[in-house]
């Protein structure tokens, strides 16, 4: 078989779908509504979307790269944020930076509360973090009363008012793209984010190679929780408002979930990289864009959303049966996908 090229391999690769997919979407509606649909206000707005749903989806697929699987990401993040505006109002003369490292910290243990369920006392992490997401969401209203907290600091609303050089672009968005980029690059190229992939594709033989997966997917559940806090903290100033339902109801988790396995995020772990997470998260975040400037109701996008993600796990399901069919491996017929964070 004749060795393809550089382009060959770019032009059959995952990301490159996505984004001609996208340039479809965005002609699309370019010929129906027109070009003043893409202004620089709506194009600010997108990457204001992309900036902290960048941010859940980086989270996201690097826990499922290890097999690991996180639903409370956007429950943390709610009463973390609001924790975070709470002591802000209740003290004015101690700098906001304080605080957002304090709910930063308070992820960070939130993610270690997951790792404890899920690799200490080995309960099915998809399980497990839908239940411990309603015990935040209860603390939140609980803390709040279900009322709105309005965050009157400039200086914080100013983390997402501020644009790169005059442009329209945000300077939240060049930050998520250099974390993206960076955790890449420790995905590929360190120890570590080596036997991320390697936890996630088979935990026997991570063992035998002298990997500890329970170690590895603690990592990941802790950074998990700092990356959503943070981009709870990007929404929040984004938004000057922090509510219970504010964040949760954008569906962080499930757009991490269709973006991740969009991009080649396998469901079951060990392979995928952020670069086609991403992508599929530029495309979701884009066909919903469009939807809505054609004037499509609500019920409409979730619907394609769905869908979406119906596609996104069939294509992985058939991928993975097409894999272990090349390597020899027999499907065990039983019906349905490996749940993360199942032994292998």
């Amino acid at each position: 078989m004749p060795r393809r090229t550089r382009f060959q391999r770019i032009r059959q690769s995952r990301p490159f779908l996505l984004i001609a997919l996208t340039v479809f979407v965005l002609l699309l509606v370019l010929f129906v509504e027109g070009i003043d649909r893409f202004n620089a206000p709506n194009a600010t707005q997108l990457m204001m979307n992309f900036s902290y749903l960048g941010l859940f989806v980086t989270a996201m697929a690097c826990l499922l790269m290890s097999g690991g699987f996180d639903f409370s990401l956007a429950a943390q993040a709610t009463l973390g944020t609001l924790i975070f505006v709470q002591l802000s109002i209740d003290n004015p003369s101690i700098h906001w930076i304080v605080f957002a490292i304090l709910a930063i910290v308070i992820g960070a243990c939130m993610g270690a509360i997951n790792a404890f369920f899920s690799q200490v006392l080995n309960l099915m992490p998809f399980i497990a973090t839908i239940a411990i997401s309603s015990v935040w969401l209860g603390i939140s209203n609980w803390w709040t009363g279900g009322l709105v907290k309005t965050v009157n600091i400039e200086s914080f609303s100013a983390v997402a008012t501020g644009r790169v050089f005059g442009t329209p672009i945000p300077w939240v968005f060049i930050f998520m793209l250099a974390l993206v980029v960076v955790y890449s690059l420790m995905l590929k190229y360190t120890r570590f984010g080596r036997s991320v992939i390697i936890a996630g594709g088979n935990q026997v033989a991570a063992r035998l190679a002298g990997l500890n997966p329970k170690k590895i997917k603690t990592i990941l559940y802790i950074n998990a929780s700092v990356l959503g806090m943070i981009a709870g903290l990007v929404y929040t100033s984004y938004q000057k408002t922090a509510t219970v339902t504010g964040i949760s109801q954008r569906l962080p988790e499930m757009r991490g979930l269709t973006s991740s396995m969009l991009g080649g995020v396998s469901f079951a772990g060990g392979s995928g990289a952020l670069t086609g997470a991403l992508f599929g998260l530029i495309l979701i975040e884009t066909l919903a864009y469009s939807l809505q400037v054609m004037g499509l109701p609500a019920w409409f996008v979730l619907f394609v959303n769905g869908m979406l993600l119906v596609v996104a796990l069939t294509i992985d399901t058939v991928s993975s049966r097409i894999r272990m069919r090349k390597m020899g491996i027999k499907s065990s017929g039983g019906g349905g996908m490996m749940m993360p964070g199942m032994s292998r």
